[in-house]
């Protein structure tokens, strides 16, 4: 079977060690379902999706893709898998220096090629060049998983950098290093 992707990376600065928005989708994270459910699983990135839409504004960088292309989407999609096994993650606190603190917010989703649910995406996803960096163009493509049947969904991954302890947020230094290198300010 032949495969899609489509993956999204936004950043915000965090407010502090009890941002609401990092609280609400780590909670929403912890909570998440089973695989086997796909109406469950509709529910949840619908929840996690609008609850970043809502705080677009805040998006400082990003990267998204979407990728038709069998020979490619299979790859990508582990890419972003290996990224929740920690090379981006930041394992100890950064020391306490009055800097601001950021949010990586992950999602990827391996769709099944040509389906109902890819041709949808597919389509929401075709975005001007000049509108590929901005903020409201993500705050869109955000509405991409609603439009997905999950039987569709071979495969997904979402998390959160930092993961469960606010302290690890990271660091501008951190978001100018290699590991983050295909990061694009938005506007």
């Amino acid at each position: 079977m032949n495969y899609s992707v489509f993956s999204m990376q936004v950043v915000l600065e965090l407010q502090g060690p009890d941002d609401a928005t990092y609280l609400e989708l780590h909670k929403l994270l912890r909570s998440s379902p089973e695989r086997t459910n796909y109406a469950k699983m509709h529910d949840f990135y619908g929840r996690f999706c609008n609850v970043l839409r809502r705080q677009s504004d805040r998006f400082e960088m990003g990267v998204w893709d979407y990728w038709d292309d069998a020979s490619r989407a299979p790859k990508d999609f582990q890419d972003w898998v290996d990224g929740l096994q920690g090379k981006e993650a930041r394992t100890e606190p950064a020391p306490e220096d009055g800097t601001p603190r950021y949010l990586a917010c992950t999602l990827a989703l391996l769709l099944q090629n040509g389906s109902t649910s890819d041709q949808r995406l597919g389509q929401h996803c075709d975005i001007a060049e000049a509108k590929l960096w901005k903020k409201n163009t993500f705050q869109h493509l955000l509405k991409g998983p609603s439009l997905l049947n999950f039987l569709h969904v071979k495969s997904d991954v979402v998390y959160l950098l930092p993961g469960d302890d606010p302290a690890c947020g990271l660091t501008k230094g951190d978001l100018s290093g290699g590991n983050f290198h295909y990061l694009r300010q938005l506007t």
